[in-house]
């Protein structure tokens, strides 16, 4: 997936920072070939998100392909 982002980093920051207590913010993203699905749990210029089996750090904002709030 190359160009465009789907989603600012912003936008993606903003949703995390208002989520209530019990809520927490699920991507689906490109690592490599392979989508995937996770938990953010930080937010800086890249994120991080915990998937099933670890976490992954440094996804770039052109990988996310969706965002939810569970």
């Amino acid at each position: 997936m190359a160009g465009r982002a789907l989603f600012t980093i912003e936008t993606i920051r903003a949703t995390k920072r208002g989520l209530y207590a019990l809520q927490s913010l699920e991507i689906t993203f490109l690592d490599g070939d392979v989508i995937l699905t996770g938990r953010v749990v930080g937010i800086g210029s890249r994120i991080s998100a915990r998937t099933d089996m670890r976490l992954h750090e440094d996804i770039h904002v052109n990988r996310v392909l969706s965002v939810e709030v569970i």
